[in-house]
């Protein structure tokens, strides 16, 4: 959304839920947020064009679709099984270069070559010169594909259903948080989130289905049944340790809950296994709700309720992995209007040969003044101009490149903090090692890339950080010609 579009009034969000194909329409005013009605399908006999027909979106004769009532928007969630997510860390600094900082880091993460790989990221607050990074990563060509079957939907922006299940979370549930993990058990997987100061952070999709947890130990089968909780709460553990939790920290685990037996029969055996879980219910002081929507619905329809909240709202720097998709269509469509005007402009291929011939009469003309201005001391002088201005482009450092030529021997455990850069003085690095041997290896990297311009690397200082058990070390090197004294410019 544009800083020049309107907040829409009315959201209609869908997603693929449970199995299911479930929607919402969603309206706000004077700060009351309302549903105004709720519609489910099953998804396995079903497509996305059939769930648009019956919320009134009907693609009209000529192929365009058509919204199904003024001023309604709609928004589309993409689930999070195809979706990959990483945390990175990097120094703070300006936007541009945190693109290329992010983007080589997910490069060397991303399971795929970058060209079949789309990724999105966000910062979090720096602390200590550093930021941490989301990144959510997905197969070009699985978006390409997803983008295609919702397109009948006409959505006005696709966003992860994680995050749409996090911000039902915090506004239509209890036991808000700014941090928490949140558990989400459907009937095809679980979902788990990792939520920090309202966004998400982290997530994961566990193959666990509610039918495997909902019966532990009611019968004959009690022994397979412990086996999949005990097989549950470990691999919760290790998704909580791939997020960086532990019992220490203040990170509740909330499980979304319809208030049923079931769930809560969930949360104990969590907490048996030594994982403090509770149940986050629905609450609906927030809503206003139509004849027949229960707060059993609001758990039902959570993804979409929390999609059409975030469409509702300003923007929210949610993730976008469909960014350059769309950028991608959209000139598809500019040049397809293209060709159908060149191919107009073949009927007036008579008037564009005497218009030629008016050019090149006038062009003899404009050829005789550039022969004059080309004999005056003024153009040459400008010429001098351009041609220096020229060679200073040439001779200018690109510190991108830098950082792309550090990184590209081998630097496993190191980690750098500063870079100091300028005209005819050595290039100094400072950085930590996890051992004193990684910080030879990356040493001797830089010396081995004479080819690429690293000159003289020389160790000024090594020392063990008594804290951390980190080897910090300061680095010098000449780069190129821009190194030398004599550097011209």
């Amino acid at each position: 959304m544009t800083k020049g579009d309107k907040m829409p009034h009315s959201v209609i969000a869908a997603a693929r839920d449970d199995a299911r194909f479930k929607a919402v329409e969603v309206r706000k005013q004077d700060n009351v947020v309302e549903v105004l009605w709720a519609k489910s399908l099953p998804a396995d006999s079903q497509a996305w064009t059939a769930l648009a027909a019956a919320c009134g979106i009907r693609p009209s004769p000529d192929g365009h679709d058509r919204a199904p009532r003024k001023h309604s928007a709609s928004v589309v969630g993409l689930d999070s099984t195809g979706v990959g997510f990483y945390r990175v860390t990097a120094p703070a600094v300006e936007q541009q270069e945190m693109a290329a900082i992010v983007r080589m880091q997910a490069e060397s993460l991303l399971p795929l070559p970058p060209d079949q790989m789309e990724i999105a990221w966000r910062t979090r607050p720096s602390t200590n010169g550093n930021v941490d990074i989301t990144i959510a990563a997905a197969r070009r060509e699985y978006l390409r594909k997803f983008a295609g079957n919702v397109r009948d939907f006409r959505p006005g922006s696709i966003v992860l259903s994680c995050e749409g299940t996090a911000k039902a979370w915090q506004s239509l549930f209890s036991d808000r948080e700014p941090n928490a993990v949140l558990v989400s058990i459907g009937t095809e997987n679980t979902q788990v989130c990792l939520v920090e100061n309202g966004e998400v952070a982290h997530a994961a999709v566990l193959g666990t289905r509610m039918a495997d947890l909902a019966s532990s130990g009611d019968h004959d089968g009690q022994g397979q049944q412990n086996d999949m909780v005990e097989q549950f709460a470990q691999d919760m553990k290790t998704i909580l340790e791939s997020f960086g939790w532990d019992a220490s920290k203040s990170w509740p685990i909330l499980l979304l809950s319809d208030g049923g037996e079931a769930l809560n029969r969930v949360v104990e055996l969590l907490n048996a296994a030594e994982l403090p879980a509770k149940a986050s219910v629905p609450d609906a002081r927030n809503l206003k709700m139509p004849a027949g929507f229960t707060t059993q619905d609001i758990y039902e329809y959570r993804t979409p309720l929390g999609l059409s909240l975030i469409a509702l709202e300003k923007p929210s720097g949610t993730l976008d992995l469909f960014e350059r998709i769309t950028e991608q269509e959209e000139q598809e469509k500019a040049i397809s209007a293209w060709r159908s005007v060149i191919l107009a402009g073949a009927v007036a291929a008579a008037v564009l040969v005497a218009l030629i011939v008016t050019v090149y009469l006038t062009d003899v003309a404009g050829a005789t003044r550039w022969a004059d201005l080309v004999a005056r001391p003024e153009f040459e002088a400008a010429r001098q101009h351009q041609t220096m201005l020229k060679t200073v482009a040439r001779h200018r450092p690109d510190a991108l490149q830098l950082l792309a030529d550090i990184n590209a021997g081998a630097n496993d455990g190191i980690v750098l903090d500063s870079l100091h850069f300028k005209k005819g003085t050595a290039v100094t690095i400072t950085g930590q090692a996890g051992t004193v041997e990684q910080m030879w290896k990356f040493e001797s990297s830089l010396r081995g890339q004479k080819a690429k311009g690293f000159e003289t690397v020389n160790i000024l200082n090594q020392a063990a950080d008594p804290k951390t058990k980190k080897i910090k070390f300061t680095i010098t090197f000449n780069y190129r010609s821009f190194s030398r004294k004599d550097a011209v410019l």
